[in-house]
């Protein structure tokens, strides 16, 4: 007899689904949809193992548009995720969300600032646009941080053969500070 259980992202910083059969052992299946629950349980997040979770979002991104992510999971007040760049992106800002991006692999250049050229509001406060007038150049690496405050306008930029990887922190900005 066998069950299925959701393992919260100890691997991974997802979540992964575990077959048992009725001797105990587990053979891992493909990962779960996160859940839109909020997850409030300690996780220990390990980068050669989101380095590896995020290596076939490169695939699907030079195989798309030049850019792949996905959602690991909600906390309260953040999420987090993985992201694979190929090609440079456009202009964008989140007026409810500040960003944490942890380079993985590669590298490319974060222009953070300026203005949106061609600026489009959509819902939940998220703008996009074409590019950035006036923007400052932040060339990342593996190993780099950057924090980009919530209504900061900001853009990657990935030049001919560049690849990044970055695990994300998506933290909302509280009521009244937006």
């Amino acid at each position: 007899m066998k069950k299925t259980l959701m393992l919260a992202g100890a691997f991974a910083a997802g979540l992964l689904t575990l077959s048992v059969d009725a001797g105990g052992a587990q053979t891992p299946t493909q990962p779960a949809a996160v859940p839109d629950v909020i997850q409030t349980e300690p996780e220990l997040l390990n980068f050669p193992d989101l380095l590896a979770q995020a290596e076939p979002l490169l695939d699907k991104a030079r195989a798309g548009n030049g850019s792949a992510s996905v959602t690991l999971a909600h906390y309260p007040g953040h999420t987090t995720m993985l992201s694979a760049r190929t090609a440079s992106g456009g202009a964008e800002l989140h007026k409810k969300y500040a960003d944490f991006l942890f380079v993985l692999a590669g590298g490319g250049t974060e222009l953070t600032g300026g203005t949106i050229v061609d600026r489009k509001d959509g819902e939940n406060g998220e703008v996009k646009g074409r590019r950035l007038e006036g923007a400052v150049p932040r060339v990342l690496q593996k190993g780099d941080v950057i924090h980009i405050p919530a209504g900061t306008p900001h853009q990657a930029i990935e030049g001919p053969g560049q690849t990044i990887i970055t695990f994300v922190i998506k933290v909302a900005v509280p009521e009244g500070q937006q």
